[in-house]
């Protein structure tokens, strides 16, 4: 399953910054498939909830078996790339909504990092406290088969199990998820 091949993704500078008017298909793939300089960004969110017992825990969307990349591996919440002429907080909100049914607002974002995490795609991390809320989450578009709340003390031991491979070796994300909950007095 290949799904999207009909947007037109932002594209950026070097610095970061979205390039007005400028788009890559995303039929395309991604642009280091084919050995652009092209540079695209996506859209990170990380739900978040203190549970009834007062733990902190992460949810993981688990990938379907149906979708080509790293089918039945656990994912960050929700993700994915930046339209064009879309703002970050569009692409967040969207995202989560498309893949997991997630209702969130721009005012849910909380912004964590921004990064260049390969040569030719930026991310913009954000966090979303869903302590409390309804957990009405659907998987309409065949990205999601399932979603699982996990405790913040085994999520590195979570991702190295089960985490679909670039989230294995990716060290940064895990650091500032670690220092963003402790700014926060959460851990």
């Amino acid at each position: 399953v290949n799904m999207h091949v009909d947007e037109m993704w932002q594209l950026y500078a070097p610095n970061g910054e979205a390039i007005p008017g400028a788009g890559w298909e995303s039929s395309l793939g991604n642009p280091e498939k084919n050995r652009s300089d092209k540079i695209v960004g996506i859209a990170v969110v990380f739900l978040y909830r203190i549970n009834s017992e007062g733990v902190l825990e992460l949810l993981w969307q688990k990938r379907s078996e149906k979708i080509d990349r790293y089918p039945g591996d656990y994912d960050i919440s929700a993700g994915g790339h930046i339209n064009l002429g879309e703002s970050l907080t569009e692409a967040a909100v969207r995202e989560a909504h498309e893949e997991i049914g997630a209702n969130i607002t721009k005012d849910d974002l909380q912004f964590v990092t921004e990064a260049q995490f390969s040569k030719n795609r930026f991310a913009w991390v954000y966090m979303v406290d869903y302590t409390g809320r309804e957990e009405d989450f659907k998987f309409d578009d065949g990205e999601v088969s399932e979603v699982k709340w996990v405790p913040y003390a085994e999520m590195e031991e979570f991702v190295a199990k089960y985490a679909k491979a670039p989230l294995k070796n990716d060290k940064f994300t895990v650091l500032a998820l670690h220092t963003w909950f402790k700014m926060h007095d959460l851990i």
